[in-house]
């Protein structure tokens, strides 16, 4: 009898660590996204690529009925590709003397490590002095949503992170 109990408690034991093990695989402790900006002198516009977490992005599309199937078989339809680009310049602004510029969705990549990136452009646009990035994409949805950016200006990088209280930073640039 008491070899039943001791092998009855490993099992039970055993159960109990890899269910508590299966439940954090299904843990979400970070969300997150990058951008990275160039200006380009030559066409005198913002190039910018972001990249963040296929599901999440899934999920609030979801959320706001725009996406039924998953991102990666849909992207080809003209009216999500309208209501992504909707959502990208909402969440993440680049502004010029209180201007908001407008990104155009340009294209699209879907990564087998679970990573989505849109990559966008401004039409030409005349740079001032001081620029404005405003980077809250997703934090409505996660509020634990940390998102970085790295500005790149005639080769030089400024990097910037953006959390849910400060979601704006602005840079002065040397002409």
């Amino acid at each position: 009898m008491l070899i039943f109990a001791t092998r009855m408690l490993k099992k039970l034991t055993l159960i109990a660590f890899l269910l508590f093990v299966s439940g954090l695989s299904f843990a979400h402790n970070y969300y997150f996204s990058f951008a990275e900006v160039e200006y380009n002198d030559f066409c005198g516009c913002f190039e910018s690529s972001i990249t963040l977490t296929t599901h999440d992005f899934e999920q609030v599309l979801r959320k706001k009925n725009l996406l039924n199937k998953n991102l990666e078989t849909t992207l080809n339809d003209y009216k999500l590709k309208q209501n992504i680009e909707s959502i990208i310049n909402e969440g993440f602004q680049i502004t010029l003397e209180n201007k908001n510029i407008e990104l155009q969705l340009e294209g699209n990549e879907i990564a087998l490590n679970g990573l989505t990136t849109f990559y966008l452009s401004s039409k030409p646009i005349k740079l001032t002095s001081v620029i404005l990035f405003q980077y809250n994409l997703l934090m409505n949805e996660f509020p634990e949503e940390q998102n970085k950016l790295t500005f790149i200006f005639r080769g030089e990088k400024t990097t910037m992170n953006f959390i849910a209280n400060q979601f704006t930073h602005s840079i002065k640039l040397e002409k």
